[in-house]
């Protein structure tokens, strides 16, 4: 799997990336509820393994 995520991302696909995780990040900033923190940490865990999913299926042409 790390040898089809070697292709660097673009500044594009980076600036996606930042901004799908600034409202997490944000809410943990902020946040004193250790419960919150966590939620918001899985959340955005999540959010990147589907990046990582869909830059698999991308370079696979699809295959699983």
């Amino acid at each position: 799997m790390a040898k089809l995520l070697d292709r660097p991302f673009t500044r594009e696909e980076k600036r996606h990336i930042l901004d799908m995780l600034q409202g997490n990040i944000n809410r943990i900033s902020v946040s004193n509820d250790i419960e919150e923190i966590v939620c918001q940490l899985n959340f955005a865990v999540d959010r990147l393994s589907a990046v990582a999913y869909s830059r698999i299926k991308e370079l696979t042409g699809g295959e699983d």
